[in-house]
């Protein structure tokens, strides 16, 4: 146990289960592990608004929508392309947005559910798609399902 100020230690920039933690209950002094302290989260209610966090990716060519930040820019060129994303994680979200064209569409038709095709072709076009069961599913948005 550390002997100094709790204004003077070493901020941490993680926490990992084995962790523990300075815990005063009731007068006592006592040592708490992380894993405990939020074992008892199930079901948090979040209020207020949500960001998706990083830069988002910017797309001006057909290839690889890249799943490790959580939206992509689409720029749609003059002709008619496909573009892929891979596997994700099961429960991630990825969301995808046109914000530029020039009367061509984007067609992403890899790894989506029931084989489908999601088509970008205007300004605004999205799509949020969710990844489970091995498969990306479109669950909103104004892109067009074929």
């Amino acid at each position: 146990m550390a002997k100094s100020k709790l204004s003077e230690l070493t901020a941490a920039t993680q926490v990992n289960k084995p962790d523990a933690m300075y815990l005063v209950q009731s007068g006592v002094s006592k040592q708490v592990n992380t894993s405990i302290l939020f074992a008892g989260i199930t079901d948090p209610t979040i209020k207020g608004n949500i960001v998706l966090g990083g830069t988002p990716q910017d797309m001006t060519s057909a290839s690889t929508v890249n799943i490790t930040t959580p939206i992509t820019y689409l720029g749609v060129g003059s002709s008619q392309s496909t573009i892929a994303i891979p596997n994700g994680a099961n429960g991630q979200v990825k969301v995808l947005l046109t914000t530029s064209t020039a009367n061509g569409s984007f067609i992403l038709n890899t790894n989506v559910a029931n084989s489908a095709n999601i088509i970008f072709s205007n300004v605004g076009d999205s799509a949020t798609l969710l990844y489970t069961n091995n498969k990306w599913f479109m669950i909103g948005g104004t892109a067009r399902v074929a």
